[in-house]
């Protein structure tokens, strides 16, 4: 009688065990279930940082969705309708707020277009993309008054600009007029005959250090890649 309640007992300690297992089992099943169809954790308040114009109304599908169903996908189709968007970060408060960070690529310059009876002018971005826009950053201002424009040129105004950026230069006060054939500059007071808008990362570091100085007063004018005159009392 005595093994018969010994083996009974095990019997019940096993059964028992295994009740714990499919609970728990069952638990961490029902628990996510919980947290995506709880209305305690639905979206109510979203908040956008970091654009100057997207805001909360461009996420009203999230609205009412739990908040655990955000994830990173679910900001790409922004990324194909806005290509300034360099990235898109989120943050969760619970139970029902979503913090929204957008970072923009850099504004390098500001182009205006003479070559046309109606005038254009658009912001050039730093991933190449240009648009008709509000300004956000200091950039450079590009007049085109002639053409043909190369297919390469907002690529060099890019390289130009990015490399200037590694100087203490006031970026705003650098103005570019390309006619077609050629590239002038001007720098508060200092002319700067760039020649042909090529390689202009190169000539923008050759000629840096000598804008940072702010001690030239005359005209600069590039006879090779890296190097060039200047009247400049330097």
């Amino acid at each position: 009688m005595t093994f018969l309640i010994k083996d009974f007992t095990q019997i019940e300690r096993a059964s028992f065990r295994t009740f714990l297992g499919f609970s728990f089992f069952i638990y961490l099943i029902l628990l996510p279930s919980f947290y995506v169809f709880s209305s305690h954790w639905r979206v109510e308040t979203i908040q956008v940082l970091g654009s100057s114009y997207i805001n909360e109304f461009q996420f009203l599908e999230f609205y009412n969705n739990s908040i655990w169903t955000i994830n990173d996908d679910s900001f790409r189709p922004l990324y194909d309708l806005d290509p300034t968007i360099k990235s898109i970060s989120h943050e969760k408060e619970p139970p029902n707020k979503l913090i929204i960070k957008i970072t923009h690529y850099l504004q390098v310059a500001e182009i205006t277009d003479l070559r046309k009876s109606a005038p254009t002018k658009v912001v050039l971005y730093k991933n190449l993309f240009f648009k008709e826009a509000l300004l956000t950053n200091d950039v450079v201002s590009v007049t085109i008054t002639n053409g043909p424009v190369d297919d390469g040129f907002n690529g060099e105004i890019v390289s130009l600009v990015m490399t200037l950026l590694n100087f203490e230069l006031d970026i705003s006060e650098i103005s570019l007029v390309h006619n077609g054939s050629y590239l002038k500059g001007n720098y508060k007071g200092i002319e700067i005959d760039f020649l042909e808008p090529v390689d202009l990362s190169t000539k923008a570091s050759a000629i840096g250090e000598l804008l940072e100085k702010k001690s030239c007063f005359g005209e600069v004018t590039f006879v090779s890649n890296n190097s060039f005159v200047t009247e400049c009392n330097i």
